[in-house]
């Protein structure tokens, strides 16, 4: 799970993470895309494994709308410094995590971008502000992707993948894209670069 839009949602969960900003971090008119990738080693192949993805995508999706459900109707869980209490002790779970997998200290990779953009905070927080806003959103799930339906860069990171996207409006008509998977792909296609 991933958030593309806005671009620098995950700074701005950093900020909060860090007492720097308070929440909601993003403006109502503001749209929120999150995205979610099946298939990464192998693909998904076959019926048997597109089933599975969408038995998956469905549960997340029930996920995500009981967690706006939970927050929109418990103003304690609202409460945005037991939340980031919350996000600081998956921040700490993180932090332990990637000690104990570089056991002689020397830490490879930017522990900090693993927190900001880890799938846990950024479900709370995309639930989070549905909840705060009161908003709509909608899911749409894509069948297993084909390289000739893909920007040639892209196809190979994405070819026989499923993708599902979320936003925070009611449908696609109340996006500014003829097709929701555009926004997605022109922040991949930068962010691969």
């Amino acid at each position: 799970m991933g958030i593309f839009i806005p671009r620098d949602f995950s700074n701005r969960v950093l900020d909060f993470l860090n007492g720097k900003t308070n929440l909601p971090f993003t403006q109502k008119e503001e749209i929120i895309a999150s995205f979610y990738i099946f298939g990464k080693d192998h693909k998904v192949n076959g019926e048997l494994e597109i089933t599975n993805v969408k038995d998956i995508a469905r549960k997340t999706m029930e996920q995500i709308t009981r967690q706006v459900r939970i927050y929109a109707n418990n103003p304690l869980s609202m409460n945005q410094e037991s939340l980031r209490e919350n996000f600081n002790k998956r921040s700490m779970q993180i932090l332990i995590d990637s000690n104990n997998k570089n056991s002689n200290k020397k830490i490879n990779f930017d522990t900090t971008k693993r927190i900001s953009r880890d799938p846990t905070i950024l479900s709370e927080c995309y639930a989070w502000h549905l909840a705060y806003y009161k908003q709509d959103y909608f899911f749409k799930l894509f069948n297993p992707l084909r390289g000739t339906d893909l920007p040639p860069d892209l196809a190979e990171q994405l070819e026989g993948r499923m993708l599902m996207l979320g936003f925070n409006v009611k449908n696609s008509a109340k996006l500014t894209y003829d097709d929701p998977i555009i926004p997605f792909l022109q922040w991949l296609n930068e962010w691969a670069k």
